[in-house]
């Protein structure tokens, strides 16, 4: 029998306050500097000539090509710095320049601005025009224009960017709330109203989907609005249908319903009720597009039978199969291309959580845009991670897929060797004239942080290495996609420190099986129409149902888990092969973990574990500058059964993103350690050393100069105990969870922050790595000397507690 998870419930202790300094010395990398020289040099003097000069073209061209008065006007201006604009340079560009920042990419060191004082603005145009009159090098310390030397370049932003595309149209707006925006706002709707332009638009009233619209209305809203921020497409990018193959003339099996199946919300392109699916699809759903309720590509209903069926039927033939989940059909594509009305697809999640109860959804597709390398995030994405986190929501998000046309040509017609595997995904300095290495980055909206993007292995499912192009089948596909930070690249000619990186931000954050290409045996069978009953196809949009199928599975075995909690569960669960182990991977490891994060989520571990294992979970609370511990009793046989003892703790917890900061996009910082059994007040305040249990017992995550720092809401760490440092415990341990908050964040957020408490979830796994047998069994000892609630696996039960 499966020994099911167990909320840890002994007594806990708290403080408000934990020490915020290190016991060594500040390392010269860890202080910010801003630039290296006391002079502004003659390069910088030549580029700050040439950008000023540009920069008053532009923003004549932008004045001249208006066609629609209005009483004031919106100028921005992006800036690139040497160092990141921290709030000390915020508050006195904005002092002397009259530059208010408007939104934070390149980690923080680029900033685009609004000119909020035309006349403090005139001072920064005569402190430039000063400095780009000398040809030699000029001094700047303790001269007025001081501030300019931080700058490495800067322009008028002119032209917004832009599709010439005339339908299915994302209109992003700036982050600005002043008289003026407003003012524009309303007579942008009032401009597509007359016009008659079919538009929706999300809660916060900053995207705009507009089902078609000119070529001539695109550029009229381009030179005129300056609230407009971006014009792109919202075309999706599916899966394409892959090879047919007419495996059987029939379905050939019936169905299990288990009781009270999850509904897992599926966006796609709708799905058909075939027979293995009666019963299981929810046949009201929910439809956006204007199109019939039914799944016109087929994409749809595929996906829809790798969540309801998840691994158990491409895997093997059986005359039954138990159904995993229910599914709520949210078409939002009638072509694989089509254009996504991003507002009401918002809306449409919200109304599966509030009518059906949906808490996990799963979107195999992406939009068309790869990030650029080391790019902020995207207005689709922040809008996903709002939702789930107002709405305690997790959505799997397929990281997209290298078209297969065009990868069958560069390595057929157009081959170069660095198409060769694994060059073709990271190659800055190819030589290849029509591959670029930032086309296999990820896609939006798949950065979310709050949700879980899923990448592909070659594998398809099936017996045997099946895979065609790509080296093995435990390799990942060579279809799939990377992260696309890149920690070697500079960003405005200056390196990352080495505290600016971050090991845990990584997506995809899983990875499965997606099948491979050419061949077409070496593609996934699912499930299509009547006419065909199956095919196979390969892609991420298939390893991300799949994935989604096994969060349906904890869900069903535990209602009432948070959805954060699944996703602790799922990492935690996840292994990949060791680098050192691949031979394409065996010097780069940092690729590798670019294209699979933390892995293989493990199935039989996910739901319960083996007497020689146990899974504590913790869904707690945790306010800013707080610190808590919990204690954990170890059983008195281990002292003298000498087996190890391996910590697996996983800490996921979701977050409001500070919309368009870089670098403060995660605002909080929730972290865990394994220390030492002592009162609270030695481990917020004492040394390190007071409290660690050995070398290497560190926090998953550091807070010194938080600022410069991206924080992670996933963290994920291996602690082992050896029988030594099991006898020197005393029978106990304590887990240490500590919380804060960033400061150069937006002031609501800030408050918000402050006054509220944050909820995270916590998973831990203790394995005793068994040597020497005994006749205990640590799960067994865990229950009757530790506090640990079973988790209800009926939401009208309440808990059983069991306790010594």
């Amino acid at each position: 029998m499966i020994n099911r998870h167990l909320f840890l419930k002994n007594n806990k202790s708290q403080n408000n306050s934990f020490k915020r300094t290190r016991n060594v010395q500040i390392r010269p990398d860890d202080i910010e500097e801003t630039i290296s020289s006391k002079t502004i040099k003659p390069l910088q003097i030549n580029n700050l000539r040439s950008n000023y000069n540009s920069f008053n073209e532009l923003r004549e061209n932008r004045y001249s090509n208006r066609t629609i008065e209005f009483p004031k006007y919106i100028d921005l201006i992006e800036v690139y710095f040497f160092p990141i604009f921290n709030s000390d340079l915020k508050k006195k560009f904005f002092q002397k320049y009259g530059l208010l920042p408007v939104s934070y990419s390149g980690f923080n060191k680029t900033v685009v601005f609004e000119v909020v004082n035309f006349d403090l603005f005139e001072i920064f145009k005569q402190h430039i025009e000063l400095i780009i009159s000398y040809k030699e090098a000029i001094a700047y310390s303790g001269q007025e224009y001081n501030l300019i030397a931080n700058i490495m370049k800067f322009n008028f932003i002119d032209k917004r960017t832009f599709t010439y595309q005339e339908d299915n149209i994302i209109l992003s707006i700036i982050n600005v709330s002043n008289s003026i925006a407003k003012l524009q706002k309303e007579a942008l709707i009032t401009y597509l109203n007359d016009n008659e332009i079919n538009y929706s638009v999300n809660h916060n009233e900053d995207i705009f989907y507009l089902d078609k619209i000119s070529s001539d209305d695109i550029k009229i809203i381009e030179r005129n609005f300056d609230i407009v921020k971006i014009i792109t497409s919202s075309r999706a990018n599916t899966v394409r249908p892959g090879k047919l193959g007419n495996l059987r003339m029939e379905y050939g099996f019936e169905v299990n319903i288990p009781d009270n199946l999850p509904i897992v919300g599926v966006i796609d392109t709708g799905v058909n009720i075939i027979r293995p699916f009666e019963d299981l699809v929810l046949d009201n759903g929910i439809n956006i597009t204007g199109e019939v309720d039914s799944d016109y590509s087929g994409h749809g209903i595929l996906v829809a039978g790798l969540v309801i069926f998840g691994t158990d039927l491409p895997a093997s033939v059986k005359g039954v199969y138990n159904a995993k989940s229910k599914v709520l059909p949210i078409k939002v594509l009638h072509h694989g291309a089509d254009g996504i009305n991003f507002p009401k697809l918002l809306n449409s999640i919200k109304l599966a959580n509030k009518e059906f109860g949906v808490r996990i959804f799963n979107m195999s597709l992406v939009f068309g845009q790869t990030k650029n390398y080391n790019e902020t995030f995207s207005d689709f994405a922040f809008e996903l991670d709002r939702l789930s986190y107002e709405n305690d929501l997790l959505i799997f998000i397929s990281v997209g897929n290298f078209d297969d046309s065009s990868l069958k040509e560069l390595l057929t017609t157009d081959y170069h060797k660095e198409h060769n595997y694994p060059e073709f995904f990271y190659s800055l300095n190819s030589k290849s004239p029509v591959h670029c290495c930032s086309n296999t980055n990820i896609c939006v909206p798949s950065e979310s942080l709050n949700n879980i993007s899923v990448g592909a292995l070659a594998g398809n499912i099936e017996e045997g290495d099946n895979s065609d192009i790509t080296p093995l089948n435990i390799y990942p596909a060579y279809y799939t996609r990377k992260f696309h930070y890149d920690y070697d690249q500079e960003i405005n000619q200056t390196e990352f420190r080495r505290n600016q990186k971050n090991k845990y931000l990584n997506k995809p954050d899983l990875v499965f099986d997606g099948g491979d290409l050419l061949n077409n045996n070496s593609g996934i069978e699912v499930l299509t129409d009547s006419s065909n009953f199956y095919k196979r196809t390969s892609g991420t949009s298939l390893a991300s149902p799949l994935v989604a199928s096994l969060a349906a599975e904890v869900e069903h075995a535990y209602p009432s888990l948070k959805t954060q909690t699944i996703k602790a569960l799922l990492i935690n669960s996840a292994t990949f092969i060791k680098y050192s182990n691949l031979p394409h991977f065996k010097n780069n490891e940092i690729l590798l973990r670019k294209l699979t994060g933390f892995g293989v989520p493990n199935r039989d571990i996910l739901i319960g574990s083996e007497n020689n294992s146990i899974t504590l979970i913790v869904e707690d609370e945790i306010n800013t500058s707080e610190i808590l511990s919990i204690p954990i009793y170890l059983p008195e046989y281990l002292k003298k059964s000498a087996n190890k003892l391996i910590f697996n703790i996983t800490l996921a917890y979701s977050f409001f993103p500070d919309k368009g900061n870089h670098l403060s996009y995660v605002p909080l910082q929730i972290a865990f350690n394994i220390v030492k059994d002592l009162p609270l007040d030695t481990i917020a305040n004492g040394k390190s050393n007071d409290y660690s249990i050995k070398s290497g017992f560190s926090w998953s995550e550091d807070h010194f100069g938080k600022e410069n720092r991206s924080f992670s809401n996933i963290q994920d760490k291996e602690y082992k105990l050896q029988p030594n440092d099991i006898d020197k415990l005393n029978g106990s341990l304590a887990l240490a969870i500590r919380c804060l908050s960033k400061d150069d964040i937006d002031e609501g957020l800030s408050d918000l922050l402050k006054k509220n408490s944050h909820a995270f979830s916590l998973v831990l796994t203790i394995t005793e790595e068994i040597k020497n047998e005994t006749e205990n069994s640590l799960y067994s000892e865990m229950l009757e000397i530790n506090t640990l609630d079973i988790i209800s696996d009926n939401l009208l039960e309440s808990d059983l507690n069991i306790e010594n």
